[in-house]
């Protein structure tokens, strides 16, 4: 099974101080080479919820999946100390669009965060 970009980017920013999701959606948007391309099939992230509680930082769990096979390749928790919960579903949209690739999106993913981000914007 290939690797994909996104898990080394994932255990570089895990070991890194100054790791930002941006920047690893930046790196995957600018591979030659898309992680769906790698794999050989369109990738679909899920994310959710994982915990919460009182003022404690949100958590979200995702998992990235191949769309044809249902192949997990990769697994990942998110935590973000403040704000809407809504920018993590922002996030897995966003990644899932990287790791495609913008051609490869279709209008209504395109539509649906653009929804996304005014929503967060509106927040």
């Amino acid at each position: 099974m290939a690797r994909l970009l996104l898990s080394s980017l994932i255990e570089d920013a895990s070991a890194s101080d100054d790791a930002t999701v941006s920047r690893v959606v930046r790196t995957l948007l600018r591979s030659p080479v898309t992680d769906a391309e790698r794999v050989g099939e369109r990738l679909c992230v899920f994310g959710w919820e994982s915990a919460r509680s009182g003022d404690a930082a949100i958590s979200w769990r995702y998992r990235v999946v191949g769309a044809d096979t249902g192949t997990e390749y990769v697994s990942f928790g998110l935590a973000m100390p403040t704000g809407p919960d809504l920018l993590l579903s922002v996030f897995g949209l966003q990644l899932q669009i990287a790791l495609n690739g913008l051609a490869s999106t279709s209008e209504e993913e395109v539509g649906c965060f653009m929804e996304l981000m005014a929503a967060v914007r509106a927040a």
